[in-house]
């Protein structure tokens, strides 16, 4: 399970949507992007190990799935 926080545009790439504020889970092809809310509202560490942004649609979704932590349970 990764690590979640609150939206935080410091822990994204310079000029990607995660830094803009807009959701990058949906903006890359994660999930289904009708259910995109388009606001970020989580930062997550992906497998990857790059921290992407998701909406409140993506937060839930990645919750369900044991993907990321719920907001307010990492370290």
């Amino acid at each position: 399970m990764n690590p979640s926080h609150a939206f935080d545009p410091d822990l994204h790439e310079p000029g990607s949507a995660a830094a803009a504020g807009r959701c990058s889970y949906h903006a890359e092809g994660g999930g289904d992007p009708g259910r995109c809310a388009g606001e970020a509202v989580v930062s997550f560490q992906a497998d990857s190990g790059r921290w992407e942004s998701g909406c409140a649609s993506a937060l839930e979704e990645l919750v369900e799935r044991g993907d990321i932590e719920p907001l307010g349970q990492g370290a």
